[in-house]
């Protein structure tokens, strides 16, 4: 079933500008299958903005966010099963994807080539997340852990036991460094930053009844806007 992308870019502060935002609402078609994942960046060298989606479908699209534009500019191929997670580096023109083939990739976003793929093993790459200087990838497991992978080495350079079930989305907070992981009903801390490897468990608050599935930080880290079943 092919699926869209759907940018909305006029805040809605009141019952005209929510008409309006609904209105001016941009939907483009962008993949075959379902979108299970969608990471929004800035190409500083460009003045523009980049958006990555990853589909069921297999692929990794990046599009470039320009004059209220949503333009395709690689499709990355490569991926042997649904695309499950996406992220931008805050630092470089890099991308990650996690898939259930099991396989990390690295995309360079200049010329849409694969910089390289790294083995995370079955289900270990659920979600992922560039730590804030883009050295390291933290990655959420179906058994509730937390592998940290070198993104030059391509290793795992360490593994964080929250002692929690499986982790649907993971995010790191860069003003407070420490990770906020979903998993399950429960929204958990990891500090201080996991990439040091010394990682403790913090405090853990239940949110729902079901599991959690998603959620997106404000730019400042002021709010956070979860999504889940009540």
């Amino acid at each position: 079933m092919p699926c869209h992308v759907e940018e909305h870019f006029v805040p809605a502060h009141s019952a005209v500008a929510a008409r309006d935002w609904v209105n001016k609402a941009l939907s483009v078609l962008a993949h075959d299958d379902a979108i299970w994942s969608v990471a929004w960046g800035t190409n500083k060298k460009e003045n523009t903005e980049t958006v990555v989606t990853g589909s069921l479908d297999d692929l990794v699209k990046v599009w470039k966010w320009c004059d209220e534009r949503l333009d395709l500019q690689w499709s990355l191929e490569g991926h042997q099963l649904g695309v499950v997670s996406v992220d931008i580096s805050h630092t470089l023109p890099i991308a990650a994807s996690s898939s259930l083939d099991a396989h990390i990739r690295l995309w360079d976003l200049e010329n849409g080539k694969q910089i390289k793929s790294i083995d995370a093993g079955p289900v270990d790459a659920w979600t992922l997340a560039f730590s804030p200087d883009s050295q390291y990838l933290a990655t959420g497991t179906h058994v509730g852990k937390v592998n940290i992978f070198g993104v030059e080495s391509g290793k795992k350079e360490y593994s964080l036991d929250t002692r929690g079930k499986f982790i649907l989305s993971i995010a790191y907070v860069r003003k407070l460094c420490l990770l906020l992981l979903l998993s399950g009903c429960v929204c958990r801390l990891l500090w201080p930053l996991a990439q040091t490897g010394q990682g403790s468990l913090g405090a853990a608050a239940g949110l729902w009844r079901l599991p959690a599935a998603r959620w997106a930080w404000s730019p400042q880290e002021a709010r956070l806007c979860l999504m889940g079943k009540a």
